[in-house]
């Protein structure tokens, strides 16, 4: 019993001493990792945001490692390990901004930056991407894709609750912040411009300007509402009424097809009760580059018109077909300052004379998030107006300047 005795004392002296040792000395490597990887959630984000001082290096580090890993494959069970809960996002001239991305869309994305508020810019301008927040990312080819992502200048690299996939970078047409919601494809701009004098002359001009689109990656759905109305010496010069409305489908990042199309125009002062063209299309973006855009199009259609009045033997209403050419241009001189030109003939071939013309300028001048500041002049024509019951006949060209300020939002 007494060696038996000593020898479970050595015993348990020897278990204390290790125990003693182990709870002295740094742990086994792979504990140490265990650890240091315990403030990291599932999907690989840190469960708190980094210190601001660490925020940048984190989140080189977590890019870097992610192209390293794609370079080299990704297996399914791979996640990305990012350096911060914030997105992080870095411009061309190596500057970085921490915040949160809200969207990207038509080549511009808006950010809102933790320190600089709510910043829209080119998407070119960015260079690196790191986005620890469930967002859609759309790619051609009608591809969505849901999950966290990190953007390199070549790659689009995303982790999905399904595995983690890789797109080229110029593939990517659109972020759109969470989950795809309906709400996030719809945009409403309401532009109201104003004139008036006394005294001498008393006239007055007043011009409302309303857009309501939905564009997604797909498809663009969008209607219009352009009306103005003008007095001089107490008698009415100006009653215009201008609605718009369409359909586009995008077949490919060149080529769309317009199913609807249609503008309708009430003008007292042309003689116009309703001018109706509804029709379908076809168009090619021409230029599709950062600072500029360009497409052209057609469409087949039918023109309905019914005047206010016309001179005997004259059939009114009367129904044509038309054939038209569109075309539309898009200048970014900067982030701010916007050209946009569009103009459109209606080729009446089963009544030449009614052929009508509507040309659009319009440049603007952002002043905040949601305001912007438009100069917008429009042309209208009809080559050969009929003559009214009066024997009158209405100018061929009408010439519209209005200065506007105008509330977009979405």
């Amino acid at each position: 019993m007494k060696g038996g005795t000593g020898t479970l004392k050595r015993f348990i002296a020897a278990t204390v001493v290790a125990v003693t040792a182990g709870l002295f000395s740094s742990p086994p490597r792979g504990f140490a990792q265990e650890v240091e990887q315990g403030g990291v959630t599932d999907e690989g984000v840190p469960e708190e945001a980094v210190e601001p001082s660490e925020g940048v290096a984190e989140v080189e580090k977590a890019i870097e490692q992610a192209e390293e890993d794609a370079e080299a494959g990704l297996p399914a069970e791979f996640t990305i390990k990012f350096g911060d809960t914030y997105d992080w996002l870095r411009l061309t001239s190596g500057e970085w901004l921490k915040g949160e991305v809200h969207w990207m869309r038509e080549k511009d994305i808006e950010f809102d930056s933790d320190k600089l508020d709510l910043l829209s810019f080119s998407w070119s301008k960015v260079s690196q991407l790191h986005s620890p927040r469930v967002n859609t990312y759309v790619f051609e080819g009608k591809v969505d894709v849901v999950g966290l992502a990190v953007i390199t200048e070549e790659k689009v690299i995303i982790e999905t609750a399904d595995g983690v996939v890789s797109y080229p970078r110029d593939q990517l047409l659109a972020i759109l912040e969470g989950a795809r919601r309906e709400r996030n494809w719809w945009s409403t701009k309401l532009g109201v411009g104003l004139s008036a004098n006394a005294g001498n002359t008393n006239q007055g001009q007043l011009n409302v300007h309303w857009d309501l689109v939905r564009a997604d990656p797909r498809t663009r759905s969008a209607i219009s509402y352009d009306g103005t109305f003008g007095y001089s010496n107490r008698e009415q010069n100006v009653n215009r009424h201008l609605g718009e409305a369409g359909v586009t489908v995008y077949y490919s990042r060149r080529l769309f097809f317009s199913p609807v199309t249609a503008q309708f125009l009430n003008d007292r002062f042309q003689n116009l009760k309703l001018r109706a063209t509804p029709g379908a299309g076809a168009g090619v973006h021409v230029v599709d580059t950062k600072k500029v855009e360009w497409d052209i199009g057609g469409a087949l259609g039918y023109q309905y018109i019914r005047f206010l009045s016309t001179a005997a033997g004259l059939e009114n209403p009367q129904n044509d077909g038309f054939v038209s050419v569109h075309t539309y241009a898009d200048f970014d001189f900067t982030d701010d300052v916007e050209l946009k030109i569009d103009w459109l003939t209606n080729v009446v071939y089963t009544q030449i004379g009614l052929t009508n013309h509507i040309g659009t300028a319009n440049f603007s001048v952002e002043i905040s998030d949601i305001f912007d500041l438009e100069t917008t002049f429009k042309f209208y024509r009809t080559e050969r107006p009929p003559s009214r019951a009066d024997g009158s006949v209405p100018e061929r060209n009408d010439y519209q300047l209005i200065v506007s300020l105008a509330l977009e939002i979405g």
